[in-house]
């Protein structure tokens, strides 16, 4: 009855696999499955029928022997014990243990078959992957952070925030558009350590649209392209997307004070276009392993008792080959920058620009050679950067608003470099206004401030192989940056509860952060923060403040 039950489960099972797998694969892996759904069904149809019939065999050998029809036989059978055995059913019970070995093969040829099935849903799957339909890929990430903090006035603080919580679309219908879909929660407060004044800035918790753009275009076999929708303008090393432009928890001061994100129309251009010919094949790139956190906790588990299931190691699939970029690109861009009130500025008075050159080498040798290498392979991308008025940034903007009607545009420029060599990372950043910004506060003070800030930046990628595209992406990583600003001690500004002081920064940070990817697509890190405020002669308080961060990402 048990092995008729299995059966029938793993039935039902297959004929519901076609309806569910329908849903989330191509056309061409339904058909697959489905043809091996159907295969599969038959065998276990003919199995079921050999189990059936084997069963019935069985229960008929295993009866007793009837008794002897007649005492005469019964003396007849101990008078010649030498032409007839004692044992008559001696025959069954040497067919008894061939009968029950024939049964066991059919059940772990059922078992195999199901460990098939299983194998080749779970394969449908992997070429699936992020794929919601042939046009749409889904990816996303979660990340929380917790840690204890305390502040330029003393007050110390422990917090949990869900820092995090984004979903990605990425959309391309044909091979020359490509659309971008960013939506994010949004926790009002972007700053845990040094928060914007409550009247400013702060927002009810949401989900927004964080960015939207189309590109239209294809600089692989064309020079030039065409952008738009909302994104985050190229002005230094921020993409808008945290977990991809620094390895720390906390944003160092160039991106928390210059991040711009606007609605822009934009236009592009990467030379010089490659020249057309075969692809080179897909290569198993070896990843870089996890090497404090996952092993030891796995040893701990070992020193405890517990063993781990036996898993099978999950198998490298080769990696499609990507095409160097071209080396030199650049765009411009007109955004839209109406968001203060009183303020109406003409289209074209806002844009941006950006000029920059890239490029990478192994030293002309194969990656075999470079797994003891400190310098090889080695990348550069080095680029310089325009915008009309920096106070367009989403700091700056939100926190000088009132007082931007007195000193209008301040145009800014920046400059930044991001060098990889061997396991090593090295981000260098300058970003400023080339232009003062004189107004009075509600203090009655005469303002003259031109803000800007620099950081740099050096990680290191542990078990390091020169396979290894993007240092702190995979495996274990430490690193350290440094970053500080100038004219952003902040100014007074009138509410409600009374003067308060708005559009203050560090004047420098420190971070030392430790990471691991403890499991596929999940980090772990922890980071000290120190900052340090403005004296108080430049409007500070000439205090110091701390931070212990301790942050979990999940990527998909």
């Amino acid at each position: 009855m048990t092995g008729r039950r299995s059966l029938a489960a793993l039935l039902c099972a297959a004929l519901c696999l076609p309806a569910t797998m329908a849903a989330a694969a191509s056309d061409e892996d339904v058909a697959t499955l489905m043809q091996a759904i159907k295969k599969l069904q038959i065998e276990n149809q003919n199995l079921a029928r050999r189990l059936s019939a084997l069963e019935v065999e069985r229960a008929k050998r295993t009866q007793p022997a009837p008794p002897a029809e007649h005492p005469v036989a019964a003396a007849r059978q101990k008078a010649e014990p030498e032409t007839k055995p004692e044992a008559q059913p001696m025959p069954a019970a040497s067919a008894r243990p061939d009968l029950e070995q024939r049964v066991k093969n059919l059940e772990t040829a059922k078992t195999a078959q199901e460990d098939a099935v299983r194998t080749i849903i779970r394969d449908s799957f992997a070429k699936t992957g992020p794929k919601i339909n042939e046009f749409v890929t889904l990816g996303g990430a979660i990340e929380v952070t917790a840690g204890r903090t305390s502040d330029f006035t003393g007050l110390k603080s422990d917090f949990i925030n869900l820092s995090t919580a984004e979903l990605d679309f990425d959309v391309k219908v044909t091979d020359w558009a490509t659309g971008s879909l960013i939506i994010q929660y949004n926790a009002g407060s972007n700053n845990v350590l040094f928060p914007t004044t409550p009247s400013f800035g702060a927002t009810p918790d949401s989900f927004i649209v964080d960015r939207g753009t189309v590109t239209i275009g294809d600089v692989q076999r064309f020079p030039l392209f065409a952008k738009v929708g909302r994104d985050v303008l190229p002005f230094g090393t921020s993409t808008g997307v945290h977990r991809n432009d620094v390895l720390s928890v906390e944003n160092p001061l160039t991106i928390e004070v210059f991040e711009t994100r606007r609605d822009a129309v934009g236009i592009g251009f990467a030379l010089p276009t490659p020249a057309p010919g075969p692809v080179p094949p897909a290569v198993v790139i070896p990843p870089a392993r996890p090497l404090v956190l996952a092993p030891s906790v796995e040893a701990l588990a070992r020193s405890l008792g517990y063993r781990l299931f036996p898993i099978p190691p999950k198998a490298l699939t080769p990696t499609p080959y990507t095409p160097p970029p071209p080396p030199f690109y650049g765009n411009l861009s007109v955004y839209d920058a109406n968001t203060v009130e009183g303020i109406n500025r003409r289209f074209g008075s806002a844009f941006s620009g950006r000029l920059g050159y890239q490029t990478s080498g192994h030293c002309g040798r194969p990656f075999d050679e470079l797994k003891d290498s400190w310098v090889c392979p080695w990348g550069l991308d080095f680029s310089v950067d325009y915008i009309s008025s920096v106070f367009d940034s989403l700091f700056l903007g939100s926190e000088y608003s009132t007082f931007m009607k007195q000193f209008g545009l301040i145009p800014g420029l920046s400059t930044d470099i991001k060098m990889n060599f061997g396991p090593f990372l090295l981000i260098l950043e300058y970003n400023t206004a080339i232009q003062k910004a004189r107004f009075i506060d509600d203090a009655g003070r005469s303002i003259s401030i031109a803000p800007a800030a620099w950081q740099v930046a050096l990680g290191y990628q542990l078990g390091w192989n020169p396979w290894v595209e993007t240092i702190g992406g995979q495996g274990t990583f430490v690193a350290v940056g440094y970053s500080q600003s100038y004219d952003l001690a902040g100014v007074t500004l009138a509410t409600t509860t009374g003067p308060t002081r708005v559009g203050f920064v560090p004047q420098r940070r420190l971070t030392l952060t430790a990471g691991e990817w403890v499991l596929e697509g999940t980090r772990i890190q922890l980071e000290y923060s120190h900052n340090w405020d403005y004296s108080v002669a430049k409007g500070g308080t000439g205090r110091q403040a701390d931070g212990i961060f301790f942050n979990l990402s999940y990527v998909w």
